[in-house]
């Protein structure tokens, strides 16, 4: 009755001061350009605003009175993935601020199904009839160009095409580059994408010399129709590649490798990355862990990306990264998909990067025979839950074609591994996880397995949380819910700490049992969804077990010590210092 009491109190307080201060920011998407409104926030690529700056009818074929001497020009014409470009216009007779150059990429895309557009009153001389912009390119592995449209009308009318644009190692150049582990201490596998290729290989060894290799590989894609619905199924689809799958076997366990990647035309950098510590070994080492990053600007996802790496380049005793859930904020837009490995890439590259799914890489509410997970019908929609149709039409389907975990569970929606003292568990919030469903059935088996002789730590995480006083009070009742259902079983096998997201905020628990806090039993929760997405208000229920919360960008780092001793670390991305230290003991 208390905790109806606090749920009612706080919908009441959000009547006070308005709905809008008690739910979550999570919609937008940003623009191929990541364009900015006047007040300097990413304009939603699904807006109003967005759309309100160009016709819904295009005419391509070039008219002499309205194209005139309009000339078009890119530099460089061979672009870096990611890189800046400067598009040049000139010749313009009586311009209108009206007037949009557009991104195509394929260059023979249908006009309408354009990357990104921008005005050409960016330019301070756009009056004069000429201007410049610069404006980012990534490798969507083909050519692209630009076009110069006039507003005419209620039309945009074609005046100039741009050179064809290519990308330094053309539809073959190697990227998206990352590594996940299997479970097995002697494997490794090393994912990237790709345009089609006959042949790959993986050249791999304890020196930069290499000297072994793998050639053996599989290829996967997607097109359109294998998604639930719009916008990701049409407006929203691009072409992803190919994401290829090697899987590195008879490695030597807790060692470093170093590798690259080739195919007919491109040859990788070299990496390296260590293999993983084996079960039972004592020896000590570190990884990262946060929930919903996405590709906005410092001080958010970039920065978490951006001190991620810098905390690598200074402490090679960092080992992976458990990122769960909410993890590129796609929402439909395959663009983003890019941007975000782009992002990533320079540690997922060293460090198996394993995922878990959110809501907005998973649901959904039709389409649900798409759906690659095999749940039934259109997915988990208990009556008293929140889960609706948050990703847009991709109903998991990137997700599962992008990333390969252990297959331990059920492909990437819930599995589990052991690497050195702790056995990881990642589960899906967004599947039935109530007693006798699959889910739970396979959580509860796995539990009984796990030796404590060889791993003493258990860790489990999931997107959305069991634990959290944040003022939501939608979230607040699944929170309740994901209690009732299924907190006895983390209680019965001694589960040591929890890590869960969807709130965009910091938050630590007690030891916790059913809402009571101990000094000997019970599950750390830590709430870690503020690597950066849009931070939640900041407005909490008082609650006796919540320890520390706070709304700032940050991540995790997590240190295992030994079998009695883990350090905890909260990092705010704008300082890049610890804000919260926890060690947790046994």
């Amino acid at each position: 009755m208390r905790n109806e009491m606090r749920v009612l109190v706080g919908f009441l307080f959000c009547i006070c001061v308005g709905f809008s201060f008690c739910m979550k920011d999570d919609e937008s998407i940003p623009t191929y350009f990541r364009k900015l409104a006047d007040n300097g926030k990413l304009i939603d690529r699904g807006s109003k605003q967005y759309n309100q700056d160009i016709p819904n009818k295009f005419v391509t074929k070039i008219s002499r009175k309205d194209a005139s001497s309009v000339s078009l020009k890119v530099y460089p014409e061979v672009a870096e993935n990611g890189g800046l470009v400067a598009v040049n216009w000139y010749g313009v007779a009586e311009p209108n601020e009206k007037d949009f150059i557009s991104l195509y990429c394929p260059d023979d895309d249908n006009p309408k199904h354009y990357l990104d557009y921008f005005n050409i009153d960016v330019s301070v001389s756009w009056k004069a009839g000429f201007g410049e912009h610069f404006v980012p390119v990534f490798n969507m592995r083909t050519n692209c160009v630009f076009k110069y449209f006039r507003w005419v009308g209620e039309a945009g009318q074609l005046a100039a095409t741009s050179s064809v644009i290519t990308f330094r190692g053309g539809p073959l150049a190697i990227h998206q580059i990352h590594l996940s582990l299997t479970g097995d201490p002697t494997q490794m596998r090393v994912m990237w994408v790709s345009s089609k290729a006959q042949e790959v290989i993986v050249n791999y060894g304890t020196t930069e010399s290499l000297g072994q290799k793998e050639t053996k590989f599989t290829s996967n894609t997607y097109k359109a129709g294998d998604l639930c619905h719009s916008p990701a199924n049409d407006t929203g689809f691009w072409d992803p590649g190919y994401i290829y799958d090697v899987l590195l076997t008879g490695l030597e366990p807790n060692t470093k490798y170093y590798y690259t990647i080739q195919n007919e035309q491109n040859t990788s950098s070299i990496r390296s990355f260590m293999t993983a510590i084996p079960a039972g070994d004592k020896t000590p080492y570190k990884f990262f862990a946060y929930g919903d990053q996405g590709t906005d600007n410092a001080p958010q996802g970039k920065a978490t990306a951006k001190n991620v790496i810098l905390n690598l380049q200074q402490d090679e005793d960092f080992r992976l990264v458990f990122h769960n859930g909410d993890i590129s904020y796609a929402l439909g837009y395959a663009y983003v998909w890019d941007q975000y490995f782009t992002l990533i890439e320079p540690y997922a590259s060293r460090l198996p990067y394993m995922v878990g799914i959110g809501n907005h890489e998973y649901d959904h509410t039709y389409g649900g025979e798409h759906d690659p997970s095999h749940a039934e019908g259109e997915g988990y929609h208990p009556a008293w839950g929140n889960l609706g149709d948050d990703s847009n039409g991709e109903c998991g389907v990137p997700m599962y074609h992008r990333f390969h975990m252990p297959n331990t569970g059920n492909k990437l929606w819930w599995y589990s591994y052991d690497y050195g003292m702790v056995h990881f568990i990642m589960m899906s919030t967004e599947h039935d996880f109530s007693p006798e469903s699959p889910q739970y059935t396979w959580l509860e088996k796995d539990l009984k397995s796990v030796d404590r002789t060889k791993t003493p730590w258990i860790i489990i995480g999931g997107h959305r949380a069991m634990y959290c006083s944040a003022l939501m009070p939608d979230d607040y009742v699944v929170s309740l819910n994901m209690q009732r259902l299924f907190e006895d079983l983390l209680h019965k096998y001694n589960v040591d700490l929890a890590f869960w997201a969807h709130y965009h905020s910091y938050e630590r628990t007690c030891r916790v049992y059913k809402q009571q806090c101990s000094k000997t039993e019970g599950t750390v929760h830590m709430v870690i969804g503020a690597a950066g997405r849009s931070t939640d208000p900041d407005a909490w229920l008082p609650k006796p077990w919540s320890a520390y919360h706070y709304v700032d960008y940050g991540y995790g780092k997590v240190e295992v010590v030994n079998s009695t001793a883990l350090k905890w670390e909260w990092v705010l991305n704008k300082s890049g210092q610890v804000f919260d230290t926890y060690w947790l003991t046994k």
